[in-house]
């Protein structure tokens, strides 16, 4: 397993991405628990779990966002189903995770909406915004809450298997080290590539050129080339510039006039005991450890402290049980009433919850407050222009857009407006083949595509990256084109030629190496044996074998005294190749490594391990799909 994980590990990091990506929440993640799905269906169904089509394309769009970062070098094959059957496994996890019974407390709760950035107001949690950006997203609290909830029990049923599944043994620690730390020692032999060329006819016949011709001739496509001109927009340059008037502040505020009307909060930590289950001799138990802290914190332990030691990370994994400030109606009823029910900087009771014991310590009690429009008004101009910067610089780009239509080019808007210069960029042709200068377009291939198929004279639309946009315009084209035959008729014989030494050569050292093995057919072609020793993972394979990615995986998977069966042609020499000697490394270095590569083992053996819980789950659940929504997405169910 370890071994087939290794060979592509790339293409492994988007593979296990579309797993772990199922575990985590964003606002935007739950759409389709609202009233908005159910216009357009679902997707599938699993067990009595819907994955409805707007989380289906939430999922695909963040997983070829992803994919994207790797400017192409990445392929997943059927991505489509791929996301669908993420979407599937983090179902079949939620129906386990709830078969066994696992919670999500409503502390966990509010720690994961907490740190949500969209439901902050100048950096700390304000209930009245978290209401309001729900209702924009056409939510309620519980629907999202639920949908959070249902993340948390799938995060800690994925620990549990994790944590039970996933640990290093010391021989699988030690088996890893010596395949990645042996020494490899490589026999070679080069043969020249014209050692073939006298079984090769001198003389071409224009009937078998013109066959290679048309055979090969994209391969002497000449690409299209454009000269362009653009247009460079700096989000942060316009929002530095950008003011805020009054009014729009005003109306900010009238419109949100419940962010600055502040309840009673408190800033609080923690010490919680939950029971494992609801039952009495579970509840006994937490009771038991509650009074334990509590005897401590009596005898004048630091509460951080006691916090530390007896509160679940998994609950509160701030320092010293720390969950920061809440308002009123954000906790269940009995952790609110101990929490502002004790003094500043002292500590409750133990008092009993729902699912366990609680000693609340508050470190700070703030009173209720309503702002006027003035001691917010600047405050209310930064959020403005924090919360709504996107959509303020996508007005501007529409505006300076419609502007650069209505003239018909930049050059028109150029000449009438010379402000315009400073943010006015010319290139000179720019072959298609080749990589493009501007960033955001070199790193996303089909927004090069786009621009290298617009005529002469036309407009891209806005090309977003981070903060900067682009708007460019074909000053001039090339069109693509493939050379006639007698254009090229040089180049053409000379590649007919190595075309044929190549096939050639390959046949005789191919069967020379299966008839006579490594060290006859060197000796046959007066090739000299060489050889290069080198540290199975070290970079320096690479330099010494031209980074031929195939060569050097097919020389790693070689057993010690074999030799490769097929030579590899590199510049315009045949080598052929044995794997001499692999020495196992000195045990000395191991403990310096052992923790890298408990956590590589333990990693792989996690992610293996959900993915055997996930498959058995899958054969006792009843899986329904929208056949529709498969052909729209042109996905194939086996």
């Amino acid at each position: 397993m370890l071994s087939s994980i290794r060979n592509n590990r790339k293409a492994l990091s988007i593979v296990l991405w579309l797993v772990i990506i199922a575990f985590v929440a964003t606002i935007f993640v739950v759409w389709g628990v609202g009233e908005k799905s159910n216009a357009l269906g679902y997707a599938a169904k699993v067990n009595d779990k819907i994955i409805t089509y707007e989380e289906y394309q939430t999922r695909y769009k963040m997983a070829d966002d992803e994919i994207r970062r790797y400017g192409g070098a990445v392929q997943i094959e059927n991505l489509p189903a791929r996301v669908l059957q993420s979407l599937i496994n983090e179902k079949l996890m939620l129906i386990e995770a709830e078969r066994f019974n696992i919670p999500a407390t409503d502390l966990e709760l509010v720690s994961y909406i907490r740190s949500i950035p969209s439901f902050q107001v100048n950096g700390e949690f304000n209930i009245d915004q978290y209401e309001m950006v729900l209702r924009n997203n056409g939510l309620n609290p519980e629907q999202y809450e639920k949908a959070v909830k249902d993340e948390i029990k799938m995060r800690k049923m994925t620990n549990l298997i994790y944590q039970t599944q996933s640990i290093a043994t010391e021989k699988e620690i030690e088996n890893e080290y010596n395949y990645r730390k042996s020494n490899i020692t490589v026999d070679y032999a080069a043969i020249p590539l014209n050692t073939f060329e006298k079984n090769i006819p001198a003389n071409t016949d224009n009937a078998s050129l013109n066959e290679y011709y048309n055979l090969t001739k994209e391969i002497y496509r000449v690409p299209a080339e454009i000269k362009v001109k653009y247009i460079a927009f700096d989000k942060n340059k316009f929002l530095d510039e950008y003011n805020v008037s009054d009014e729009q502040a005003k109306e900010y505020y009238d419109n949100n006039v419940m962010l600055y009307d502040k309840k009673e909060s408190a800033d609080v930590s923690l010490i919680y005991i939950i029971a494992n289950n609801s039952d009495n001799k579970s509840m006994e138990e937490a009771k038991a450890k509650i009074d334990e802290a509590y005897s401590q914190l009596q005898a004048g332990k630091n509460f951080a402290e006691v916090a530390d030691n007896y509160t679940d990370k998994n609950i509160i994994p701030a320092e010293g049980g720390h969950i920061g400030t809440v308002e009123k109606g954000m906790l269940e009823k009995d952790i609110e009433d101990t929490v502002f029910s004790t003094a500043v900087n002292t500590y409750s009771k133990p008092v009993k919850v729902n699912n366990g014991y609680i000693i609340a310590y508050l470190n700070n009690l703030m009173s209720a407050k309503k702002y006027t429009f003035e001691e917010k008004k600047d405050e209310i101009k930064e959020t403005i222009k924090t919360s709504s910067s996107a959509e303020l610089f996508n007005k501007y780009l529409l505006n300076e857009f419609q502007k650069i239509a209505d003239r018909g080019s930049i050059t028109a808007v150029q000449n009438s407006n010379p402000d315009y210069n400073a943010n006015i960029t010319e290139l000179d042709f720019i072959a298609e083949n080749e990589i493009f200068p501007v960033t955001a377009v070199a790193i996303k291939p089909e927004t090069k595509n786009t621009l290298y198929k617009l005529n002469k004279g036309e407009l891209s639309q806005i090309v977003l990256d981070g903060s900067m946009a682009y708007i460019f315009e074909i000053v001039d084209r090339k069109a693509s084109y493939i050379p006639k035959m007698d254009e090229i008729s040089k180049q053409l014989v000379i590649d007919y030629k190595v075309d044929k030494i190549t096939k050639e050569g390959i046949k005789a050292l191919e069967s020379d190496l299966a008839g006579s093995g490594f060290e006859n057919t060197a000796s046959k072609y007066n090739a000299y044996i060489q050889n290069v020793s080198f540290v199975r993972d070290s970079a320096e394979l690479e330099k010494i074998f031209k980074n031929d990615t195939v060569l050097i995986e097919q020389i790693i998977k070689t057993k010690n005294g074999s030799f490769l069966q097929k030579p590899f042609l590199l510049d315009n020499n045949f080598y052929i190749f044995k794997v001499a000697k692999i020495t196992p490394p000195e045990k000395s270095g191991l403990e310096n490594e052992k923790e890298t590569i408990a956590d590589y083992i333990s990693t792989i053996k996690g992610n293996a391990a959900v993915d055997g819980f996930t498959k058995k789950a899958l054969e006792k659940a009843d899986i329904k799909f929208n056949q529709e929504f498969l052909n729209s997405m042109k996905i194939i169910i086996p």
